[in-house]
């Protein structure tokens, strides 16, 4: 199914000026002083693509630029003053005359003559999944995502409900450039042919952060590594509008096939940007000369934080004019440039090809920064245990500010600090850098002189720049990596600790049903069945697949945690709360957790287990298996608003000298009825 976007794509590079408040009386026509004239005529110009149902319906697309009012001419058959109007040609196969004469405010007019060829076959190429909804492969199969996949790239793009034009999701790239995250997929074109792929994007702002769909040769085969890719380029557009997050832009790219009858969409973010895409389509585009696509990254010296590298990834181009922002410019290709101080400057980069004669410009912005990393070390005190000496091992920072945890502080640059009263304590290091950049560096210490029972990321706040990796503390497969607080992707604390793959497994079967007919335990011949022509109800068959199964043992993650902090969330039914904690055996201790749900009669439980289960057969057929040292039902405390936190407190004593927190709700609903968490802790009694 392809969804056509009924919105102007612009092949051009083109600008919009906004207009003073209408409701203003001037009381003069303008031009007036202080205006601009309008010195840019309309240019006519149009794609279209064919109807993959019925292929004598042709969708037209405007690529106009300076135009306001609409003429078309169907070859006689009939016209139309629609910005993207839709035609079915009455005269079946055959090549037909379209012209369409595009006008500006001023009056002023342009025209753009296609011979449009109608025929049926594969001549339309096919996006699958071009709106990134469910449910849109064969058999109402597909998660939106499942036709752009490429590991060798890239990570699978994330889907986001929110904003969206048409239908119920998007695609979303992260803004970490750890978490690389790209879209991929392959297409059947017509050999020489020129085509436009549009597309609409928003991007939420940054000082440095843009969006680039290239257009790529996948005939060699499937293309394995980023500079393949940066290889095999057709066609290419780049960027960054970032004036409202909430509103999406329209974009195209404009390629010539060549020889090759299979390219790929490849999209991905560069920066700190984070982007949501929607409405992929292709059109067959006139034959004209493909423009430039100009593009470049920037990358800052590790030596002076002044100079940059500017690294052109532009397509189609041969000649290059920089301007830096300062006054300065170049001809190169990519330049190295310093600057005299730190600021933020708008660079420009002109690009230009000799054998079209055309020219794009990209602009993007820099943000100008020395550079700064927070660090440090510690050591207790040999003669008293709540005195800790603070050791700063920061890089190019030019003020420190400590926060100790306890309510006390020092700018010092090495101090040291006596705690009042044992407990665990996040010391937090904030270190400036001469331009006012600021990095922060948290560890927690554990201030006491005998042993101290210590949950991982309780409170669910830890890795807040990817939230996935927020409840990673609390998954019983973790994962081998997490992105920490400065979008680094480290090893992870956890996964060392416990993996309990048996149970993963365990889970996804158990919560799985792909069938939704009863069974029989009948043998026969094979016969045509006599029920096929009187119903088939797949859609409901597909809902109850969905309903009915959960292939992540793993808690969510939320920004509905307690106090407006980050939490955990179990929203399907095979979804569990999962941690190995040390503990001392024959000790009694206090086991606390702020729990919540978003509806009546659904119940959490709490499980403290002495060993490693590889099912839920035993806690199921009693809690008080030889596995439960201890088990707790939280009352059923609930609001829809998602603020009905309340603290559960119970105490057990230690069987062994390793627990496993096991909390669960089988009663959950996927966005009706959730189950929530927040700050797990264990105390001694």
């Amino acid at each position: 199914m392809i969804k056509t976007l009924k919105r102007a794509t612009t092949l051009y590079i083109g600008v919009i000026i906004a207009s003073y408040l209408t409701s203003c009386d001037f009381g003069f026509e303008l031009p007036e002083a202080g205006s601009k004239a309008d010195t840019s005529p309309p240019e006519a110009g149009f794609s279209y693509s064919l109807d993959p149902v019925d292929f004598t319906i042709v969708n037209f697309t405007d690529l106009s630029s300076e135009s306001t009012t609409y003429l078309w001419d169907f070859d006689g058959e009939a016209t139309s003053t629609e910005k993207d109007p839709t035609h079915q040609f009455a005269g079946g196969e055959g090549t037909y005359t379209v012209t369409l004469v595009s006008s500006d405010g001023l009056g002023v007019t342009s025209t753009a003559t296609q011979e449009v060829v109608v025929v049926p076959g594969p001549y339309q190429p096919i996006i699958l999944e071009p709106g990134f909804e469910d449910g849109q492969l064969e058999g109402d199969t597909g998660d939106g995502r499942d036709s752009w996949r490429n590991g060798d790239l890239g990570g699978v793009i994330q889907i986001t409900s929110s904003p969206v034009v048409s239908g119920d999701q998007a695609a979303k790239l992260t803004g970490s450039p750890a978490d690389q995250r790209i879209g991929y997929q392959e297409i059947i074109v017509e050999a020489e042919t020129s085509y436009s792929v549009n597309f609409i994007y928003t991007i939420v702002e940054s000082p440095v952060g843009y969006v680039t769909v290239d257009i790529l040769d996948a005939s060699g085969g499937t293309i394995a590594s980023q500079a393949d890719a940066a290889n095999l380029v057709l066609g290419s557009a780049t960027v960054n509008n970032q004036e409202d997050a909430e509103l999406y832009e329209s974009a195209s790219v404009a390629f010539n096939s060549g020889s090759s009858t299979l390219v790929a969409i490849y999209f991905h973010n560069e920066g700190s940007a984070e982007a949501r895409l929607d409405d992929f389509t292709i059109d067959i585009a006139p034959a004209a000369a493909i423009p430039p696509a100009p593009s470049f990254t920037v990358e800052q010296s590790d030596v002076d934080y002044l100079e940059y590298a500017f690294i052109n990834s532009s397509v189609n181009a041969t000649d290059y004019s920089w301007d830096f922002g300062d006054g300065n410019i170049s001809t190169e290709e990519s330049p190295i440039h310093v600057y005299a101080v730190a600021g933020v400057y708008s660079v420009s980069l002109t690009a230009t090809s000799s054998e079209t004669g055309l020219s794009a410009d990209f602009t993007t912005s820099i943000d100008i920064q020395a550079p700064v990393t927070a660090d440090f070390t510690y050591a207790v005190d040999a003669g008293n245990y709540q005195k800790y000496a603070f050791v700063d091992t920061s890089e190019g920072a030019v003020s420190l500010m400590w926060d100790f945890g306890d309510g006390f502080q020092s700018d010092l640059e090495s101090p040291s600090h006596t705690y009042a009263d044992d407990g665990i304590y996040t010391v937090t290091l904030t270190a400036m850098s001469v331009t006012g950049l600021q990095h922060v560096k948290t560890e927690m210490i554990t201030v006491a002189e005998g042993f101290v029972v210590q949950v991982l990321n309780g409170t669910f706040d830890e890795y807040t720049v990817n939230t996935g990796d927020n409840a990673d503390a609390w998954d019983m497969t973790p994962n081998s990596t997490v992105v920490d607080n400065d979008g680094n992707t480290i090893d992870s604390p956890y996964d060392p600790l416990w993996d309990n793959g048996a149970l993963d497994s365990w889970l996804d079967t158990f919560y799985s049903d792909n069938s939704e007919q009863a069974g029989s335990t009948s043998d026969g011949n094979t016969i045509d069945s006599p029920y096929d022509p009187l119903w088939d109800n797949g859609a409901l068959d597909s809902w109850l697949d969905t309903f009915y199964s959960d292939n992540s043992e793993q808690a969510g993650s939320t920004s509905d945690g307690n106090n407006g902090t980050r939490g955990a969330k179990l929203d399907e039914k095979g979804r569990r709360l999962y941690q190995v904690v040390q503990v001392q055996v024959g000790e009694t201790y206090t086991f606390s957790i702020d729990a919540m749900t978003t509806a009546a009669g659904i119940t959490s439980e709490v499980f403290i287990l002495n060993t490693e289960i590889a099912d839920e057969t035993g806690i199921n057929a009693s809690t008080s298996d030889a596995a439960v040292d201890a088990y707790f039902a939280i009352p059923n405390i609930f609001a829809t608003d998602g603020n009905a936190y309340a603290t559960s407190t119970f105490d057990f004593t230690a069987s062994t000298n390793q627990i496993v927190i096991y909390v669960r709700n089988v009663d959950v609903i996927d966005n009706t009825a959730e189950a929530f968490f927040d700050n797990i802790e264990i105390t001694d009694k």
